[in-house]
Order: structure tokens, then C-alpha cells, then sequence
């Protein structure tokens, strides 16, 4: 049996969690470095959603599909799903006017660019 997660189509849990925490952990450190160099914001409250979110979760993408064995691309864009609705739903609270919107980008985009980092990790070896 081959280690190739995408050749047989199964979906390995394992992988997804230790995506989670590297997401975890990359968007902090991404977080971090923009606070440190005092750029976090510049007035503009989309910036943290359109530039420092996203290269989280492509950072995070790449570095769990470099660390996994065999093809590990889905989890981490699933990781960057959980992450990214779960960050709405904690800075918005309640359900209201422009949620569902809110959640659908921001799970559209955390997993299309935590893929996309997965696959350029899984090629980079």
C-alpha cells in the first residue's frame, strides 16, 4: 500500500491536526513579524484578512506538505477551513448581517491558498 494519500483517496485525520497546529503556529509567527515591523495594519482594516491571514495559511500549507509522507494536500487547505471559520465566528460573535458572506470568502480563500501551499511543499522536495 502506498503512502500517496491522493492516489487512494483517503483523507488522513492525523495530518489535518498537525496541519492545525502548524497553521496555528504560522499565522502567529506571521502575525508577529508584521507587529514587530509596526506594518500590522497601516489604517487599513482589510490588511490583516487580505495579506497576513493568507500567507499563514500558505506558509502553513507548504510546511505541513514538505514535513508529511506521501501526498498530504488536502489536510492542511481542511486545517485552513477550520481555522479560518472558527476566526469569524470568535471576532464576530453573533450571527449577523454579511456572516454567511464572511464565511464562505474566508473559507473559499483559506483553502485555496493553504492547497495551493501544500502543492508547491509536496513538489519541493
Amino acid at each position: 500500500m502506498s503512502d500517496y494519500h491522493e492516489t487512494n483517496g483517503s483523507f488522513d485525520l492525523k495530518w489535518m491536526l498537525i496541519s492545525l497546529a502548524v497553521l496555528l503556529v504560522a499565522q502567529v509567527a506571521v502575525t508577529a513579524v508584521f507587529k514587530i515591523f509596526g506594518i500590522l495594519t497601516l489604517g487599513i482594516g482589510f490588511f490583516l484578512f487580505f495579506l497576513v491571514k493568507p500567507l499563514a495559511y500558505f506558509i502553513g500549507g507548504y510546511i505541513t506538505g514538505r514535513l508529511s509522507p506521501g501526498i498530504t494536500i488536502r489536510e492542511p487547505a481542511v486545517g485552513a477551513v477550520i481555522i479560518a471559520v472558527g476566526g469569524v465566528l470568535l471576532e464576530r460573535g453573533i450571527f449577523g448581517p454579511g456572516m454567511l458572506f464572511s464565511l464562505i470568502l474566508s473559507a473559499i480563500v483559506a483553502y485555496a491558498v493553504a492547497l495551493f501551499g501544500a502543492r508547491l511543499g509536496e513538489g519541493a522536495a
